[in-house]
């Protein structure tokens, strides 16, 4: 659709509502001078000021549904008639108001719940085209099942992106009645799911996936190139037309897409383009096992230098005069200087800068991956550029054939052409501008319903590792003893079993969540809340998970929350402090932090060694502040990088935007 008739529909004072079809092409989606900027999301700001989302509107939803409840006919008859009238020239203007009274009344007949102010002003902002923040507990589920209800009911296909395949399985599921009631079907995309059934599933009026699946069928479309406008696009369509469903795209376009969780998927996972690649031949697989050998010969500092931030490694001139004398009569692109250099830098980030039980699991004889923010297995994700296989050789398994790169994209670019956006999460205001200026979203904060009773007790710092596990454990004793549930939350897959094995030997009882028991999320999740349970996880427990407490946890004080380490930003340290003290219940928050690494993923420096040396000499009043003063400062460097570097790939997606526009002729 073109952007004057997109300026036509909203001068007429409708919402626009964009599908496939004459009016908004086969594939509807933003083209590269379309996108949303800082100024949409100051205009929305000021928009929302006249009260469209705030606990009046939600009243007025409130009061609509009542009175549809005492109309005589099914709710599948009145959902029928206003979808008729909002597809008429002259739809109402009070739409939202309907369309989500309607979704109460199907959450209300069909899962028992009457939804909350709370969760339909969350709802109301999404539909706005923004960002609710809506703490932890207040439903963010059934909020993003109301929006994408009403959205749907004005025809126009939405995509509710998920976290995780678990979570998007359990959603649609769960939630399909509610749509059903509304005479709406419902589906779900899952990675192990075929061509054809994502073709089915992408035909519903709400589908569920996470943005990895939706970014990769948008991939596939655009191989297929079913996403050109003009006539290069419409003569495609003449073809698959003859051709049939099979040759016709996965999506339906970029319609509506309305994100759970949405400051992990639009920030944390923007930094790596979803890359979809193709098998390219393997002949250096006698070059990369000469470089691992040369590679565990060199010394840090005195021949190379490591990033562990950045992930970066490289050779000083030291290192390089090294390299230069090992020579070796090796077959492939060993031959080459050049590629020498790049060979053994990428065999000492293999050696120094990615670790078992980490970064990736070695199960079944192959290396899999670990997401670093869900804490998850990625399956069928492979590092680019040989890594992957530089992997594989080190840990001595079966080796794949390295990847080549066929097409990619980036979540700012992705994630921008879709026509209507909104999303939700707990954790949204600190990056409320990087948010505005690379989306043009705008944040909006919900206020919770139930105070919170969530007690923090602060950060304590030990000398190590093996301090930070006796301190742990001792925390641990203590909160089980007094009938509470304990959720201690690790790094990564290695410190979550150390850390077991501690407590196992402690005579506690402790169940591990992490990426190798993935397939018994749902079950271990469903026990962490009962009295005196203790449960260890790695990041896969920081969102979406909804831990319930029973009777005798929550008259003990509730859950207790015990970090080893600070998170990378202090976005994601609130999110994990999110699992305890939900809707109001009672709970504690405490981190316990080793001197030699106080935050996930970052080194510490001699400055957080000095800090940590003199904060275990000050009584625990000074101690806790200081200690927090330090990590805050370090959780700001990291977060400075991070967003430096997604800054730095939406330049280079930008550009390449601009490039692809010089020359393209599009009627």
């Amino acid at each position: 659709m073109s952007a004057a008739v997109l300026v036509g529909v909203r001068r007429a004072g409708r919402e626009p509502s964009p599908g496939p079809g004459a009016r908004w092409d086969a594939y509807p989606m933003r083209g590269p001078g379309q996108r949303r900027d800082a100024l949409d999301a100051l205009a929305a700001a000021v928009r929302r000021l006249d009260g469209r989302c705030g606990a009046r509107f939600a009243a007025s939803v409130q009061a609509r549904a009542a009175v549809l409840a005492r109309e005589p006919h099914s709710l599948a008859l009145k959902a029928q008639r206003l979808a008729l009238r909002l597809g008429s020239r002259r739809p109402p203007r009070d739409w939202r108001r309907d369309a989500l009274a309607l979704a109460t009344l199907a959450a209300r007949a069909t899962i028992g719940h009457e939804p909350w102010p709370s969760q339909l002003q969350a709802a109301a902002v999404m539909l706005d085209g923004g960002l609710a923040e809506l703490a932890t507990g207040e439903g963010k589920t059934l909020a993003l099942a109301l929006a994408a209800a009403a959205r749907a009911l004005t025809g126009t296909p939405v995509q509710v992106i998920g976290v995780n395949d678990y979570l998007v399985e359990r959603d649609a599921a769960a939630l399909a009645g509610l749509y059903g009631a509304l005479g709406l079907s419902c589906d779900r995309v899952l990675q192990a799911d075929d061509r054809a059934r994502r073709w089915r599933a992408h035909r519903a009026d709400v589908v569920y996936l996470t943005a990895r699946e939706a970014m990769f069928d948008h991939l596939r479309d655009r191989l297929a190139g079913h996403d050109r406008g003009g006539l290069t696009g419409r003569a495609g369509r003449v073809g698959q037309a003859a051709c049939g469903a099979a040759d016709a795209p996965i999506l339906r376009g970029l319609c509506c897409a309305l994100i759970d969780e949405a400051d992990g998927i639009l920030l944390d996972e923007a930094a790596v383009p979803c890359i979809l690649s193709q098998p390219g031949a393997d002949d250096d697989g006698a070059a990369r096992e000469h470089a691992l050998q040369v590679a565990g010969q060199l010394r840090e500092r005195e021949h190379f230098v490591a990033d562990r931030t950045a992930r970066r490694i490289e050779l000083t001139v030291a290192g390089l005069a090294r390299l230069q004398a090992q020579g070796g009569d090796v077959a492939g692109s060993w031959r080459f200087a050049r590629a020498q250099q790049a060979l053994v830098e990428r065999a000492l980030a293999a050696l120094h800068l990615y670790h078992r039980d980490r970064d990736y699991l070695v199960r079944e004889d192959r290396v899999e991956i670990v997401d670093p923010h869900t804490g998850r297995v990625a399956p069928g994700r492979a590092w680019s550029e040989g890594l992957h296989q530089m992997i594989e050789a080190k840990e001595g398994v079966g080796r794949t054939a390295p990847n080549e790169t066929a097409i990619e994209i980036s979540a700012q670019q992705f994630f921008g052409r879709y026509w209507l956006l909104g999303g939700l999460s707990a954790t949204l205001h600190e990056a409320r501008v990087e948010l505005a200026t690379t989306y043009g979203l705008a944040v909006h904060r919900v206020a919770p319903r139930n105070r919170s009773r969530r007690v923090d007790l602060g950060t304590r710092c030990v000398p190590d590792r093996a301090a930070l596990v006796a301190a742990v454990v001792a925390r641990t004793r203590a909160h089980v003893s007094r009938g509470r549930p304990v959720l201690v939350g690790t790094r990564d897959v290695a410190e979550s079993e150390a850390l077991a094995d501690a407590m196992r030997a402690a005579g506690l009882a402790p169940t591990v969540l992490n990426a190798r028991h993935d397939r018994h999320e749902a079950a271990i999740v469903a026990l962490a809340g009962r009295a005196g349970r203790v449960t260890i996880a790695t990041s896969m427990a920081g969102r979406g998970t909804d831990i319930v407490l029973d009777a005798a946890a929550q008259a003990a004080g509730g859950l207790a929350l015990i970090a080893t380490c600070a998170q990378p930003s202090r976005r994601l340290d609130r999110q994990l402090a999110g699992r305890a003290g939900r809707r109001g219940e009672p709970g504690s928050v405490e981190t316990v932090v080793a001197a030699d690494a106080p935050v996930a993923g970052a080194v510490p420096g001699p400055r957080w060694q000095w800090v940590a040396g003199a904060a275990r000499r000050l009584p625990a009043s000074l101690a806790i502040p200081t200690v927090g003063w330090a990590m805050r400062r370090q959780q700001s460097a990291r977060e400075t990088a991070e967003r430096t570097a997604r800054r730095r790939l939406l330049a280079q997606v930008r550009e390449r935007e601009q490039h692809a526009l010089i020359g393209r002729i599009d009627d």
